[in-house]
C-alpha cells in the first residue's frame, strides 16, 4: 500500500480526535412541533400573525415561498414564513450565549403538504438549550409554552 493512501485516512481521524469542542458542538434543533389546520395556508398565518401582534410581539418579515418560486419560474405548494419576536426574550438568549443569534428570532412556518393538508411547524425553543449554551435559561420554558398556546390558537375553529 502506498503511503499517500494511508495519509488520508490518518489526517481524518486527527480532525476528529483534536477537533476544539466547541468547534465539533452541532444543532439539535430537531424538536419540531407540527400542527394541523383547518384553515388554508394564507389564513393560517393571517390568523397566526393577527395573535402575534396582538401580544405586542414584533413581526420582523413574512416570507411567501410560493409567490418567490413562482417569481423564479418554478412551482411548489404554498408555504409561508413568519419571523417575528420580543426582543427583551432574545437578548436574555443571546446575553447566556450570543451564538443563539443564529435562532433568533423565531420563526413559525405555514405549509401545505403533499396531499394538500395545511401545517403550523415551529423548531420547540427548549431545544436551543441542547444547540447553545442555555441550559438553565428561565426564558425558554416560557417561550416553549407561549408558541405552543399561540400556534394552537391560530389552529383552532371557534365553536
Amino acid at each position: 500500500m502506498k503511503p499517500v493512501t494511508l495519509i488520508f485516512p490518518l489526517m481524518l481521524f486527527s480532525l476528529a480526535a483534536f477537533a476544539d469542542s466547541n468547534t465539533m458542538k452541532t444543532a439539535a434543533t430537531t424538536d419540531i412541533v407540527t400542527k394541523t389546520s383547518p384553515y388554508s395556508v394564507a389564513e393560517t398565518m393571517d390568523r397566526f400573525e393577527s395573535i402575534i401582534k396582538a401580544k405586542g410581539l414584533d413581526v420582523f418579515a413574512r416570507i411567501d415561498h410560493q409567490q418567490n418560486a413562482k417569481a423564479a419560474g418554478m412551482d411548489m405548494n404554498a408555504a409561508q414564513v413568519l419571523i417575528f419576536g420580543n426582543p427583551k426574550a432574545g437578548t436574555a438568549l443571546m446575553q447566556q450565549d450570543v451564538a443563539a443569534a443564529l435562532d433568533l428570532p423565531m420563526r413559525v412556518a405555514v405549509y401545505a403538504d403533499k396531499a394538500g393538508d395545511v401545517h403550523i411547524a415551529y423548531h420547540a425553543p427548549d431545544g436551543l438549550a441542547t444547540s447553545y449554551d442555555l441550559e438553565d435559561n428561565k426564558v425558554l420554558p416560557q417561550l416553549t409554552d407561549a408558541l405552543n398556546k399561540l400556534t394552537s390558537a391560530a389552529v383552532t375553529k371557534a365553536p
